[in-house]
């Protein structure tokens, strides 16, 4: 039996709710679970009324509330539910580079990137430096998520059993998107023209730009994906029974 106690649906019936939602489109466990629960207990409240209907009539007028689209609006209220608790997670960690003694660390790379390019002052190659480390950013975000796929959908199930936010956290909570950003940045900076790259003040708004994509970065490809066994846990009571 799985985590839903019935007073009136077998197990077998349970397994079959299951089975239901996943032949409509509902891939994940922890949605699955709670469609099974509403499914259940509006199964039961409609046998009160009506003893004589079978589990398949019960289950689809119960299925008939949910309109045209059936689990459609629950699936995207659940990923944007999860999206929020994603970039939730992410903020945490972001922040912590921002307190001692990380805050040093941050610091220190700001500062470092400040000094290249305060150093590569009037070169004619300053602008072939920054639109190459942008340009290298977002090949080397690319290249990672391309070879580490295999080993995050191996670690994205548990015991056979897809969660949300793990799907999130292994697929990066769709920051390869964000991955795109650098190739962006790279592709109006190159067509604006003009001296753009000489002023202080844009070796000091870039070096805080590419240090919060470079944190941003690690925490999306690094720190979540290894701390994930206990975010989920921390979330998904019945993750650690799967």
């Amino acid at each position: 039996m799985e985590y839903f106690m019935s007073k009136k649906l077998s197990n077998e019936q349970i397994l079959q709710l299951y089975k239901f939602t996943r032949q409509h489109y509902v891939e994940h466990y922890d949605l699955q679970t709670e469609l099974v629960d509403h499914l259940a207990n509006g199964i039961e409240l409609q046998w009160q009324a009506n003893p004589d209907l079978t589990f398949q009539e019960a289950l689809n007028r119960e299925f008939k509330k949910f309109g045209v689209f059936g689990f459609h609006d629950v699936i995207a209220e659940k990923q944007k539910a999860m999206s929020k608790k994603y970039w939730k997670l992410l903020w945490r960690f972001f922040k912590q580079w921002f307190k001692w003694p990380k805050m040093l660390m941050t610091a220190s790379i700001a500062l470092g990137l400040f000094s290249i390019l305060r150093f590569s002052g009037q070169s004619n190659h300053k602008r072939e430096l920054i639109l190459g480390s942008l340009m290298l950013l977002f090949v080397t975000a690319l290249v990672y998520f391309l070879m580490t796929k295999k080993t995050r959908e191996a670690k994205m199930l548990k015991n056979g059993k897809k969660f949300m936010l793990a799907d999130m956290i292994y697929n990066f909570g769709g920051g390869i998107v964000l991955a795109y950003l650098p190739l962006n940045i790279a592709i109006g900076l190159n067509a604006s023209g003009g001296d753009w790259y000489l002023s202080p003040y844009f070796d000091w708004l870039f070096s805080l730009a590419l240090t919060g994509m470079l944190l941003c970065g690690y925490i999306i490809f690094k720190v979540l994906p290894e701390r994930a066994e206990q975010l989920l846990a921390d979330t998904y009571p019945e993750y650690k029974l799967a």
